[in-house]
């Protein structure tokens, strides 16, 4: 495992959402989106679960206001 996809797996584990991002990986590939390398797709899940957790966490607290 390259040092890419160790880092960005340590951080999601310690965001509590290293779950998530290897499931969203998963369905990277599914849709035929092609990448480069596998720390490229890790980290576009990464991305993409994080860009999730913050839009919710956003609404919820507009909810709240």
């Amino acid at each position: 495992m390259s040092d890419k996809v160790e880092d960005i797996l340590f951080q999601a584990h310690s965001e509590g959402i290293w779950k998530e991002v290897l499931d969203e990986s998963k369905h990277l590939g599914e849709n035929g989106k092609y990448f480069y390398s596998y720390g490229d797709k890790i980290e576009a899940a990464y991305n993409i679960v994080k860009t999730k957790k913050e839009t919710v966490k956003s609404a919820a607290a507009n909810i709240r206001k």
